[in-house]
């Protein structure tokens, strides 16, 4: 496919001539096409094993950006000391084409497990945008050559920066996550120049384009509220509210559906909970008193801890000491520990996956169904072949009836651990990636079928690209290219 087809096929799809359901051969954004994960059906391998499979390896520095594909080259982006790049990856060789760093005079604020370079690039083939929470938009040609720029305020945010940018026709959709001034907008690609903006609360969730009868909407799970907007004025068209206040999944949409999880952590039946205070006491109270001080806080690792994650998340009892110690003593007896039962008593969103039709006309938006176990916090859903998939923490896969909802299995992996790569699907095959950096390709359908399992012993975090049967893949050293070494792209004709 040419880069003009490219560029012409995803103004189509803002335009709404195009057919969402038969998306052109590219990975131009976060999850491909549409943020579906779903890539052109073609022959891929079923295994994604260095010894068998493996077409070409290139070091990467550091980064949890996934792989953005166009015509032959890939983009990703990565940082080091104060310094923020993007590259550009010859798909055939993996050869570096070429790099564009800028330096910054502090980077932001990010949860551990999270990076400075976390957003994923979005391109229409002839230009790549790039989102660094640490200073804003950057724009270059396929060359590398900067187009434009638009610092940004550093975002004031616990966890740093994570959505992604994503290409609708010739507008870029951008989310803008921060305590202070959160908003989503729309800009031309061409000039960076705004087209639209609306005030809403977002997280780290990437935004969704989709078509709901003749309106071309941008899909934005932001802060308690699913919202839709009008792509060409920004309008607000219809709203879903009571989702979670930290959103990180993508929405995805299939046959007049759009398909979104909300996960709390609060109050999710598979989080090991918080402990009653006496066995605070017994694990941290080491002079006895009945009190527990702040330097005996700290030697706890663990009040509230995601599922087999391997620690990663938990939150320490040091994270809540201020805000529980009332009277500010540094001593937290046992009516300032219920203090936090009260408070997280009083967030009720939603723990579920919910399928949304939404409103069109005189039609009131509805929740069609909704599925209350099994809910990733990270992982978006996949909608393939009639199924809904869901990968959580612990390798727990759940599948379920995209139409009604009806669960067809729910089992464990051998590959454990935490979750935070997306599952993506081509040629009747399902890729996951656990964090631990073993890869599971199974059959879809609706008995699990594992065709093979890969210990790659790298970390992964980011989602594979799916392009002319090459499957690319990220762990926290390379980026590795796995399908036919003879499998040569189509590109031009």
């Amino acid at each position: 496919m040419s880069l003009v087809q490219v560029g012409w096929m995803a103004s189509a799809l803002a335009l709404g001539t195009g057919n969402l359901s038969d998306p052109p051969d590219e990975w131009s954004r976060f999850r491909g096409p549409n943020g579906s994960g779903r890539a052109v059906e073609r022959t891929y391998p079923s295994t994604l094993d260095p010894k068998a499979t493996l077409v070409w390896r290139q070091p990467i520095g550091a980064g949890v950006s996934s792989p953005c594909v166009a015509g032959d080259r890939l983009f990703l982006t990565e940082h080091g000391d104060q310094e923020l790049a993007t590259v550009c990856l010859d798909c055939d060789t993996g050869k570096v084409l070429w790099r564009r760093a800028i330096t910054v005079e502090a980077l932001e604020r990010i949860h551990d497990i999270n990076s400075p370079a976390s957003p994923t690039p979005t391109t229409d083939g002839e230009r790549v945008v790039v989102y660094f929470g640490s200073f804003g938009l950057l724009c270059f040609d396929r060359d590398g050559e900067e187009l434009w720029r638009r610092p940004l305020p550093m975002p004031r945010s616990n966890f740093g920066t994570a959505a992604s940018p994503i290409l609708a026709g010739d507008r870029v959709v951008f989310v803008h996550g921060s305590r202070q001034n959160p908003y989503v907008e729309a800009f031309a690609i061409a000039t960076g120049e705004s087209v639209w903006r609306q005030e809403q609360k977002v997280g780290w969730s990437t935004p969704g384009v989709w078509r709901n009868g003749d309106v071309d909407e941008v899909l934005v799970n932001g802060e308690w509220w699913l919202k839709a907007y009008d792509l060409r004025d920004g309008a607000e068209r219809w709203a879903v509210p009571g989702l979670t206040d930290e959103p990180i999944v993508t929405p995805v949409t299939s046959e007049g559906l759009v398909y979104v999880t909300s996960y709390n952590m609060n109050n999710n039946p598979d989080v090991i909970g918080l402990p009653p205070f006496d066995k605070l006491l017994e694990e941290l109270d080491g002079d006895g008193d009945g009190e527990l001080s702040s330097k005996e806080a700290d030697a706890n690792e663990s009040v509230l801890s995601r599922f087999d994650a391997d620690g990663e998340g938990d939150h320490p009892l040091r994270m809540f000491f201020r805000f529980l110690d009332e009277d500010k003593n540094d001593r937290l007896v046992e009516s300032e520990w219920k203090k936090i039962f009260d408070w997280l008593g009083q967030y009720q969103h939603v723990n579920a996956l919910l399928a949304i039709r939404p409103g069109s006309g005189e039609r009131e938006t509805e929740i069609v169904w909704q599925q209350t176990r099994g809910i990733p916090e990270c992982p978006s859903p996949l909608v393939y072949r009639g199924h809904v998939y869901l990968i959580k923490n612990g390798g727990i896969l759940s599948c379920l009836d995209a139409k009604t909802g009806e669960l067809r299995y729910r089992e464990r992996l051998e590959a454990q651990g935490p979750y935070y790569a997306s599952p993506v699907a081509v040629d009747g095959k399902i890729y996951l990636a656990s964090t631990r950096g073993e890869v599971t390709v199974l059959m879809a359908g609706e008995k699990l079928q594992v065709v093979s399992r890969t210990d790659l012993d790298e970390r992964v975090m980011a989602t594979p690209a799916l392009v002319e049967g090459r499957v690319y893949l990220r762990t926290d050293k390379h980026v590795l290219a796995f399908g036919s070494p003879t499998a040569k792209a189509d590109r031009g004709n």
